[in-house]
């Protein structure tokens, strides 16, 4: 009796799953030589510079809170010309792309309200003198 329980114990403990079988397949680590992936503001700036955008602005709160509905009044009021408006870092800034200027007196707006990161081309003039 006790060499069939000792049988029995030894045939049940050998019968496990194989930790090395169950996890094939399952490995989630990134491959070695991926690209690492971008955020989502440097993925919104790019698209915006693939784009071919001569203006690329980022606009962010001072305070570092979420854009919230005044704040989004403003940047559509003073960016009216301006092409493609996106935002973007959970709702933490405003990706603008434009190839006209903005007037004077509204980018001096935004500039008194926001943050404004400059991602534009050397030779694009972000704001310009209106035409009488």
């Amino acid at each position: 009796m006790w060499i069939l329980a000792t049988a029995t114990l030894a045939l049940t403990a050998s019968c496990g799953a194989n930790e090395t079988i169950l996890r094939s397949g399952k490995d989630v680590r990134p491959p070695i030589n991926s690209d690492p992936v971008a955020s989502s503001i440097e993925k919104d700036i790019d698209d915006m510079q693939t784009a071919d955008f001569a203006i690329v602005l980022v606009l962010r709160r001072r305070d570092g809170s979420q854009i919230d509905a005044d704040d989004r009044s403003v940047i559509r009021q003073q960016t009216d010309q301006v092409n493609r408006r996106v935002s973007s870092d959970s709702g933490r800034a405003v990706v603008i792309g434009s190839n006209f200027p903005l007037l004077p007196e509204k980018y001096a707006e935004l500039r008194d309200r926001f943050d404004i990161e400059n991602f534009s081309k050397p030779y694009a003039v972000i704001s310009a003198t209106p035409i009488k």
